[in-house]
Parts: C-alpha cells; sequence; structure tokens
C-alpha cells in the first residue's frame, strides 16, 4: 500500500491535467464546453484504483477563403498496462489525447468553349459546362500517432467523381510516409500539381493518354538530402475507368515508381522574382495481369471538346511507361517539359510502342515565380504579390504562356491516331483562390480514320476555398 499522500499527488496531477484548455483562434464560431469533469481530489487514501472520466472539447472557426476548421479533442486518462492488466494502483497516469482536426472546402470551375474542326473529326460542340464541383475534407486525426487524410468528391461533367480519398501514415525509417487509398500514382508532373495550380485549363494531351489516373493503391517514400530529392514506390490496382483523362486500360494491377532531383535549388519564398531553380524527374510504371486490355485516348486540352485519338481496346498482359520530366524557374518565367513512352506485349500480334512531349513556356508580367512544394516535388498555388482591389494598386497577378504537344498512338497494327496542338494561355489571379483563364489553340489529327484540323478557344473561371 502507498503512503495516503502519493496518491494525493496522483490526484493533483490528473486535476492538472485535466484542466487543460484550447485556447480558440480570433475568429473562432463555436466551442463545445467540457462534457464531463475529471473525479474531485480525494483526500483519504483508497485501495480501489483512481478512477477519471474523459473530457472532450471542440470548437469551429470559419478562416474566409481557407474554408472551415473543425477540431475535437478527447483527453482521457489512461492507467498503465500493468494496471489495467494487474488490477492494482501504480505511481503515475498516462495523459492519452485522441484528436480530429479537419479543414473544409469547396471547389467550382466553369468552363466555356467555341470549338471548330475540319476534315472527319466530329461532335466539336461548342459550349458551357460545369467543369468540377467539388466538397474538400483534409485534416489528421490522432490516438497513438497522428494519421493525415482527404477526401475530395463531386461532379465532372456527366458523371459523379471520387478525386482523392487516402491516409497517410506517419513517417518510418528508411520507408518514409505510406500513403494508402484512392489517389494519383506517382507518374506525371502535370498529373502530380493540382489542377488547381496548372498553367493550363487542362494537362497536355501525352500525360492524358500515357500517365495512369487515379488509382486504388499503397505508395512509400520521402525527400531525402536536405528535400532536394524525393523518392516514391506504389502498388496500384484499377483506377477510376471513366475518369477525368483517357488511360481506360482494365484490369491491370501496377507497380509504379517516381524520383526527383532540384539540381538547381535557389527558392527564394520572400523575393519570388529571386527563384532560381531546375527540378528533374523519372518516372516508371510496369503494368501486368493474367487476362486485360490497354487502351489509350486523349482530347485536344480542352474538356469540351471529344477525344480524338483513341487506340481501342488492346489485348495485353504486360505494358510498360517511361517517363521523364524537367522544369526550369528563373523568377517570373519558367519552363517545363514532360516526355513519355510506352510499350505493349500485344498478344497474337506485333509489340507496339506509343510516345509523347510536350514543351512550355510561361511568365507573371507582374513579377509573381511558381512555388515549387519540395515534400511533394511539384508546385503550389501561385499568390499574387498584391490581390485585386479596385481602385487601389492591387491589380493580382497575370501569367501569359504557350505550350506545344505532340501525342503518337499510331504504331504497328494500331491505328490510334496522332495529334499535335499549340495552346496559348492567359491567367490572371485576382487572389489565390479566384482565376480567370483565356486559352486558345490549334491542332491537327492524323493517322487514323481521324482526320483534320481544330480551332479552340475556352474560358475558366476558378474559385475554391
Amino acid at each position: 500500500m502507498f503512503p495516503g499522500v502519493t496518491y494525493r499527488w496522483l490526484f493533483k496531477m490528473a486535476a492538472a491535467c485535466s484542466a487543460f484548455v484550447i485556447v480558440a483562434p480570433t475568429h473562432t464560431i463555436a466551442r463545445g464546453q467540457e462534457l464531463q469533469a475529471i473525479a474531485h481530489e480525494t483526500t483519504e487514501p483508497t485501495t480501489q484504483p483512481a478512477t477519471t472520466q474523459p473530457v472532450l472539447s471542440w470548437e469551429a472557426q470559419w478562416n474566409g477563403w481557407e474554408g472551415l476548421d473543425i477540431e475535437f479533442i478527447d483527453r482521457t486518462h489512461w492507467r498503465t498496462v500493468s494496471e489495467i492488466l494487474m488490477r492494482t494502483p501504480e505511481e503515475a497516469i498516462a495523459d492519452q489525447r485522441v484528436r480530429f482536426a479537419a479543414n473544409f472546402g469547396a471547389r467550382l470551375e466553369v468552363d466555356a468553349a467555341q470549338l471548330g474542326a475540319s476534315g472527319t473529326l466530329n461532335d466539336f460542340d461548342s459550349g458551357v459546362a460545369l467543369r468540377r464541383l467539388s466538397l474538400i475534407s483534409r485534416g489528421m486525426f490522432q490516438f497513438v500517432a497522428p494519421i493525415d487524410f482527404k477526401l475530395e468528391l463531386g461532379y465532372i461533367p456527366g458523371k459523379f467523381n471520387v478525386k482523392d480519398a487516402y491516409l497517410v501514415f506517419p513517417e518510418i525509417d528508411y520507408v518514409g510516409r505510406v500513403k494508402f487509398g484512392f489517389f494519383q500514382p506517382p507518374m506525371g508532373l502535370d498529373l502530380m500539381t493540382s489542377s488547381r495550380d496548372l498553367m493550363f485549363m487542362e494537362p497536355a494531351a501525352p500525360l492524358q493518354a500515357l500517365a495512369p489516373g487515379n488509382e486504388f493503391g499503397i505508395q512509400i517514400g520521402r525527400p531525402v538530402f536536405d528535400e532536394r530529392a524525393t523518392w516514391v514506390l506504389g502498388i496500384f490496382g484499377n483506377g477510376q475507368r471513366s475518369g477525368e483523362y483517357g488511360n481506360a486500360s482494365k484490369n491491370y494491377g501496377s507497380a509504379i515508381g517516381r524520383a526527383t532531383w532540384l539540381a538547381i535549388d535557389h527558392l527564394n519564398p520572400q523575393t519570388p522574382v529571386l527563384n532560381q531553380s531546375l527540378h528533374l524527374g523519372v518516372s516508371a510504371n510496369y503494368q501486368y495481369s493474367t487476362t486485360s486490355t490497354v487502351r489509350y485516348r486523349s482530347r485536344p486540352e480542352s474538356y469540351i471538346a471529344p477525344h480524338v485519338i483513341d487506340t481501342g481496346e488492346i489485348t495485353s498482359r504486360k505494358a510498360a511507361t517511361l517517363g521523364a520530366e524537367a522544369a526550369w524557374v528563373s523568377g517570373p518565367l519558367s519552363v517545363q517539359s514532360e516526355f513519355l513512352d510506352s510499350s505493349l506485349d500485344v498478344d497474337n500480334g506485333p509489340d507496339v510502342n506509343f510516345y509523347g512531349f510536350y514543351v512550355y513556356a510561361s511568365y507573371f508580367v507582374t513579377g509573381e515565380s511558381r512555388a515549387y512544394d519540395r515534400k511533394a516535388a511539384d508546385f503550389e498555388r501561385v499568390k499574387p504579390l498584391h490581390d485585386f482591389a479596385f481602385g487601389r494598386q492591387g491589380w493580382g497577378a497575370l501569367e501569359l504562356g504557350g505550350r506545344i504537344s505532340y501525342t503518337n498512338l499510331t504504331n504497328g497494327d494500331i491505328r490510334g491516331g496522332r495529334l499535335g496542338i499549340l495552346m496559348g494561355e492567359a491567367n490572371w489571379y485576382l487572389q489565390p483562390h479566384v482565376r480567370w483563364m483565356l486559352g486558345t489553340g490549334y491542332g491537327h489529327v492524323d493517322g487514323s480514320s481521324n482526320n483534320g484540323d481544330m480551332f479552340i478557344l475556352q474560358t475558366r473561371l476558378a474559385v475554391d476555398f
């Protein structure tokens, strides 16, 4: 039996732990009260184990353009393992805190396009479309260790869409962070970068055709060498074959890896005009199945336009795709390029090879620079130096750019078509969460039953919070 003074000390410590109060942010709009109080101090020693009750508190805060933050904290005082098993008092009580914190936001993108086509190109109908309407939740929950999560779901033209639904577990030595769920595999710089942060309204045609879309999988990886390099390796299953982009292969398992290196590392977040960086990366995707089909296709970099190159379903058990990427940033100027090559072992026919590439350059007239995410090895949201304010000095950020891309899906017995397209774009960022985009392009298709020229004039209003 421990002396009574020890019990009094224990209860005082437990009461001190339970008195912890969350400090509410400035804009807190709601906050829960403690639901249950901890047991009061006992002045007499007892042979019964000390008992405590959980304490739950919560708060909600609207952050304007940053969305809604909600946090729950349950501070439960658990006994040590020996006390639970042996049913005898112990000298200490551990404070186990259960926490859930999440940010809730949304995205809205509305497109309009004027399209024209010649030759045998069909279904080029001009119009207005709701490009994206998404609800987004991201945050963390903690019991023993913190686990991050993200869920993004909503609408794209003609269908309900799950963009992301995954968990990220804490970093493990030599393995890095573990990511599990439905998300973009690590291939294609423009696909790894959020569509919210792309220079152009849509990814380049080679990525739409040859790179994988969002899939179920598990991956490991981490930044290394003071976050100048990253590596990621994952195993994936079937993706969302009716999703946003063209890779419509079926019944495959894939091993996908990506490695990057920041060869020039002079990033200056405080003075973006001084940024100097060179990103280099390689990726690989090996697909295998005992019975499956591969299908590559792409739109002409406008989601309102139809698919103009399409291999149809190819019976193949193995396919391998290699990718290379590079991005150079010098203050307001940036240049980016990617190359992809895919080889297929075709059942009952000769093997085929498809490839594609793009190059683009952009320039911020107002002096901003592309922000780089070292941990993910991709690019982040553009933040104007001065947000738009009518009648004041701020006019937001203005970015001008041009891109050329080429995709070849015709080889051997497969006549999927060849697409070359030149796009120009102007982006006006009124502030970090509001952007107006205007793009125009000219393209040519041949090498299949679809042959002809096309003209695209399109615009987008994008808002997120």
